[in-house]
């Protein structure tokens, strides 16, 4: 069923970090429409732990957490981005203690800063130890909430992003089994990522990534999707939650061994256990091959215990019967957050007129082949405030924002010719094993064709799993093509069969759609 529609200045998609920063900012200047997929609540914003990253302190500077940012990013993260979110980052913060964020202090009132992996020196605000993200969505949400200028859709997914004579001229949602149309001149996008393609995730379940497809079909482009970054430490557990065990953790001193109690680290990177993630993750996954398993030993951290450090993290593990005071959390790398997506300029807009991107949907550059840890929450929050105040001033139509990247490959949908459909836990299972940590020539091959062979044709939105199991084989496709055209390791994209960065491949690899081409 078809309702009709109506209107309204702006939509925001998305309730984390970036996309409430965006709402309740834009709401000075207007009324806004917020839409979740789920509950407002239920974001990966809320899972986050480690804490923001920002230059706090006396003895730190922007241009050290740029150079931090830019050696992590593997040599293509865009310097102007990385120094707009580097500047930027103390006033974002500012601007989330205003709307009530509480990070952690200490005694004499000052804030605390925890020092994370590849960061040169302390810069991280916590709160509530380890529970940073649900600070930040308690505070956010409580402001749009109270905002009335904000009118909030819970349970809304998006199905389509409308375009009249190339710019945006609004939405179609599904809500409560009716499909909905908003017109509107403006739409952001903070959708987050897609760690549902991945079978092992650190991801809520709505992460399913079909937003991102929706916009290129819209006229977006896809930068960097072969960048996916697998964070180190889940908790690895039969029949358990891949419940994600804080980089900071390693911060305080807790040490990475194997089976035989070795601390393995010093074999891999002269940062031991803090170094990038993408380092880390595949020394974890070496030595489980070789020993069988990987623990992190928190037993002696450098100040604080772990179950006053870090309380969510000690509770959860010892409901899973790990005391971490007393002995080793089993860990093993999951999928964790997407370094590419919409490509946008250091403003949010991407290349449709009228059409916004925030947060980790997003590729702005910052991240470049792997994210410097604590960074995500510090993107959303700076893009939020960034695109709330370019929506004021974009009124007329956009011109392109820019030329097209080095390489950029005509992505076309293949049309309906299904020969082995499959469902989500195959699909997830697949991209772990092929375009996971490791990858390779023949190994993304296949999953390509696999991927093909089961795309058929776009399912009826009222049927939810269908139609974001249909988005995710298509993302999934587009992240193997780069992955295969990639033929070097870089940050978080690691070849067997290539296994050097290669100079000559210093650039992003771009999604575009081809102009004519036929979408299903």
């Amino acid at each position: 069923m078809t309702l009709p529609h109506f209107q309204a200045p702006l939509a925001v998609f998305g309730t984390g970090i970036g996309g409430l920063m965006t709402a309740r900012l834009a709401a000075e200047q207007g009324p806004v429409v917020l839409f979740t997929k789920s509950l407002l609540s239920e974001t990966n914003t809320s899972l986050a732990q480690g804490g923001i990253a920002a230059v706090w302190r006396s003895d730190d500077r922007a241009d050290l957490h740029v150079q931090d940012t830019l050696r992590t990013g593997g040599g293509i993260a865009d310097q102007a981005a990385v120094e707009v979110l580097c500047t930027n980052g103390p006033l974002a913060v500012q601007k989330l203690i205003e709307l009530g964020v509480c990070f952690d202090r200490a005694t004499d009132g000052t804030y605390r800063l925890a020092l994370e992996g590849a960061h040169s020196i302390p810069r991280i605000l916590h709160a509530g130890g380890d529970a940073t993200g649900a600070e930040v969505q308690r505070a956010l949400s409580e402001s749009v909430l109270n905002h009335p200028n904000i009118e909030i859709f819970e349970q809304s997914s998006l199905t389509r992003i409308l375009t009249e004579e190339g710019r945006i001229s609004g939405v179609e949602y599904l809500q409560k089994g009716v499909i909905r149309t908003l017109v509107t001149p403006h739409v952001v996008l903070a959708t987050g990522g897609a760690g549902q393609i991945y079978q092992y995730t650190s991801n809520k379940p709505t992460a399913t990534g079909e937003p991102l497809v929706m916009a290129y079909l819209a006229g977006g482009q896809l930068v960097d999707v072969e960048f996916f970054q697998f964070h180190p430490t889940a908790l690895c557990l039969p029949d358990t939650p891949n419940f994600l065990i804080s980089e900071a953790v390693r911060g305080e001193g807790a040490k990475l061994v194997n089976r035989e109690g070795h601390a393995f680290m010093a074999e891999y990177d002269p940062r031991l256990e803090l170094a990038s993630r993408d380092i880390v993750s595949r020394a974890i996954r070496d030595q489980i091959e070789k020993t069988g398993a990987v623990f992190l030993d928190a037993t002696k951290l450098k100040s604080e215990s772990i179950d006053q450090r870090f309380p969510n993290i000690f509770h959860t593990c010892l409901g899973y019967g790990v005391d971490a005071r007393k002995e080793g959390i089993p860990v093993t790398p999951v999928a964790h957050y997407m370094m590419g997506g919409l490509a946008t300029d250091l403003w949010g807009r991407t290349h449709v007129p009228g059409l916004y991107a925030v947060g980790e949907v997003t590729r702005t550059g910052v991240h470049g082949s792997s994210r410097l840890a604590s960074n995500s929450l510090l993107e959303g929050a700076v893009w939020g405030m960034r695109a709330a105040q370019k929506i004021s001033e974009d009124r007329v139509q956009q011109p392109p924002l820019w030329k097209a990247p080095p390489v950029c490959v005509p992505a076309k949908i293949p049309q309906v010719h299904q020969t082995e459909p499959m469902d989500k836990n195959q699909l997830r299972a697949l991209m772990w094993e092929n375009a996971g940590l490791v990858r390779s020539r023949e190994r993304l091959g296949a999953l390509i064709t696999r991927l093909e062979a089961s795309l058929g044709a776009q399912p009826d939105p009222f049927d939810q799993e269908a139609y974001e199991l249909y988005h995710m084989i298509i993302y999934g496709r587009m992240l193997a093509q780069a992955a295969l055209m990639r033929e070097e390791s870089r940050g978080s994209h690691y070849r067997a069969d290539f296994p050097e960065k290669r100079s000559e491949m210093a650039h992003s690899i771009a999604h575009c759609a081809q102009q004519g081409a036929k979408f299903i």
